[in-house]
This record gives structure tokens, C-alpha cells and sequence, in this order.
């Protein structure tokens, strides 16, 4: 993948992931609107990849304009758009782009992708489905919001957690948090999660 960039020390990589059964459509066409390229190329992004799932269509839809865009505004900088299809072996290889290039992932609410975004020690920005029924995302997101371990993001406007993202790198809380004594034993994604939310034993 970064082979087919011109891959730089200046690169910096917007990851975005959103879900493999079913792909958070309104996330895609909120990322690729010219409000959010225009924060990410402000954030001197200069590459933005897209997990699209099985909606390459939407994908493939709301890319072209967003490019068009980005050609129409070269003055702001330029930001290099691709999609990557679900992979099932994970996504260890873009969050290490991002790391690499001291990027952005924005992510749906899905606990692997959080899980798998905050042990890379990354700036991550949660964007919760709302209009997902019997669901905790948007109650995870703000729970962890509160712990500085992310930032939360609404899919209406991401522009505001975009240009939040920078400074949040620098004081983002270490995950797993760090325990003494006899809780300094591993702890398992779902009881970190409860004790985040306050569902301590």
C-alpha cells in the first residue's frame, strides 16, 4: 500500500476504519466531505485511507468528488485518497503506517478496532453509530472520552475532533491503564471497558 505512494518522512496518514458486517456508510461519506479534507489537509495530512467493507460503492461514489475537491483547492495542500477492502487478518499494517507517520485513525465504535487503535498508542477518534438501537457505543465513546484515552467524533461534523486529534496526542492517557499490586495482572478487554464505564466489581 505504501508502495504505491510517494511514500515521504513528510507523509502523514488519516487511517479510517468502519466495520466489516456492516460498514458505517454515513462515516465514509463524512470523512470524504470537504469539510473534513479540508481540516485533514489544515492537520497537514497529506494521505487518507478509507475501510470501505462491502460498500465500495459509497466509497467509490463520495471519492471521486473528494477528490475533485482536492484538486480544486491545491493551494490548502494536497491529500492523496485510496480504499482498502476488509481484511480479515486485521489491521495491523495501517496502524503502523499511522504510528509510523505520527497519523489520525478515526474509527466506528467497534471495540476490536478501539482496542486494536489504543494499543498503538495512536490518536484515535471514536465516531459512535447513533442510529444503532440497544447499543453503548456513543456511551463507551464518552466514557472514554473522560479518560483521555480517545476522542469522540460526530459523524455530522468530524472537522471539530479532526483539528481536537493534534493536540490530544500529546495527552492521551496510556492503555491499558497502568495498576499496581496485585491488579497489575493482564486484564481483559471487557473488564478494562466496565471499569472505564464505572461497572466496577
Amino acid at each position: 500500500m505504501a508502495d504505491t505512494w510517494n511514500w515521504t518522512t513528510e507523509s502523514k496518514l488519516c487511517f479510517v476504519t468502519t466495520g466489516a458486517t456492516a460498514p458505517f456508510t454515513a462515516l465514509i461519506q463524512s470523512v470524504l466531505s470537504p469539510s473534513s479534507l479540508d481540516a485533514l489537509k489544515a492537520g497537514g495530512f497529506t494521505h487518507l485511507l478509507v475501510q470501505y467493507g462491502s460498500a465500495k460503492d459509497i466509497y467509490n461514489e463520495c471519492s471521486k468528488r473528494a477528490r475533485a475537491h482536492v484538486q480544486s483547492n491545491r493551494q490548502k495542500g494536497d491529500v492523496i485518497i485510496e480504499g482498502i477492502d476488509f481484511n480479515p487478518e486485521g489491521l495491523q499494517a495501517q496502524f503502523q503506517l499511522v504510528q509510523k507517520s505520527k497519523g489520525l485513525v478515526i474509527s466506528h465504535a467497534g471495540s476490536g478496532s478501539i482496542l486494536e487503535a489504543l494499543r498503538y498508542q495512536i490518536p484515535l477518534v471514536v465516531v459512535p453509530n447513533t442510529g444503532l438501537l440497544d447499543n453503548h457505543q456513543e456511551e463507551l465513546a464518552v466514557a472514554m472520552e473522560r479518560q483521555n484515552y480517545l476522542v469522540r467524533g460526530d459523524v455530522a461534523d468530524l472537522t471539530p475532533a479532526i483539528k481536537k486529534s493534534e493536540d490530544f496526542r500529546i495527552k492521551m492517557s496510556q492503555f491499558p491503564p497502568v495498576t499496581s499490586g496485585k491488579h497489575r495482572e493482564t486484564k481483559t478487554f471487557a473488564a478494562i471497558m466496565d471499569e472505564t464505564l464505572g461497572f466496577m466489581d
